[in-house]
């Protein structure tokens, strides 16, 4: 029905992000190589490229047709890789999509400890992407994630709950900010009067996120008002903008752990947090858990325990 090759090749230049380098990769001339992907439209009656100024784009039919050969090529590697003997060192691809709400370098912390260990000769490969909830959901279903990590429930009978974990939330503030105040605090410090009292603004997530919604109840909790003076829709940005002192805000203690060990960044707050914020961890239902998966697991559980 399909000429292999020529979806190889489109999968390729699809991947490589144009002609000139899919060439080089595959040891073939341009030329050649757009009349094979030529030919693969013709077969198919579709257009999968178009050109915007000197680039070359898919186009919605390419974006379908690369999704299923990426399937495809993927189980053919992982065939190739069941053919190896046993004493060759074999290799474990693991894909995990992250919310776009979700703080990202956290997540290089969280996976380190998992990339550094080697099990019964298995070479693990983490490939990590960002994207929102439900555009990952549907990577996970098409089979493009393996998993995904989100802080938004998700409720699907094809989707299943793997680990969650209630992260504490608390006030965060520069550490040089209070010794240039000469502020001493503590955990017990209420945190209305420390709003109260100091000079800086709230840096704050932007309305679109859940971290955001939480903040936005809290204040309506405590009857607090407080100036925002920065947001982002980006949690890291609204970390480093804490962390250099332009503000004060609230977040996940596992977010900002080393900068708290370390004594950049000062937490008021009891030690469960002023509130609980949940990073799920979901996967197929169909899917068997290996030991990755499970490890996985135990790392996320341990968030609760910082």
């Amino acid at each position: 029905m399909f000429n292999y090759n020529h979806l190889y090749y489109f999968y390729v230049t699809a991947r490589l992000g144009g002609v000139s380098n899919a060439a080089k990769y595959l040891h073939i001339s341009q030329p050649s190589l757009s009349s094979q992907i030529k030919v693969l439209e013709s077969s198919i009656d579709q257009k999968l490229f178009e050109k915007r100024g000197r680039n070359l784009h898919l186009t919605p039919e390419g974006e379908r047709t690369f999704a299923y050969c990426k399937k495809m090529f993927d189980v053919a590697a992982d065939f190739a890789e069941s053919l190896k003997s046993p004493t060759e060192k074999q290799s474990q691809r693991i894909r995990i999509g992250v919310s776009d709400q979700v703080e990202r370098p956290f997540i290089a912390d969280l996976l380190a400890p998992l990339i550094r260990e080697q099990r019964r000769a298995v070479e693990k490969t983490f490939f990590v992407s960002s994207a929102p909830s439900d555009a990952l959901l549907t990577q996970l279903r098409s089979r493009e994630i393996d998993l995904l990590l989100t802080n938004k429930p998700i409720y699907a009978d094809d989707v299943t709950e793997l680990a969650t974990a209630e992260m504490p939330v608390n006030l965060m503030v520069s550490t040089k900010n209070l010794k240039e105040r000469k502020m001493r605090i503590s955990r017990n410090t209420s945190a209305v009067d420390f709003l109260a009292a100091v000079p800086w603004g709230l840096i704050i997530p932007s309305y679109k996120m859940k971290l955001r919604h939480e903040t936005d109840l809290f204040f309506q909790d405590i009857r607090a008002r407080k100036k925002v003076v920065f947001e982002s829709d980006i949690i890291s940005v609204v970390g480093r903008a804490i962390v250099d002192g332009a503000g004060v805000g609230f977040l996940p203690v596992p977010y900002v752990m080393d900068e708290v060990s370390s004594g950049i960044l000062t937490l008021l707050g009891p030690k469960a947090g002023y509130w609980k914020h949940t990073l799920y961890l979901l996967g197929r239902k169909d899917e068997k858990e290996d030991e990755t998966i499970q490890d996985l697991k135990k790392t996320i559980k341990r968030l609760e325990k910082i």
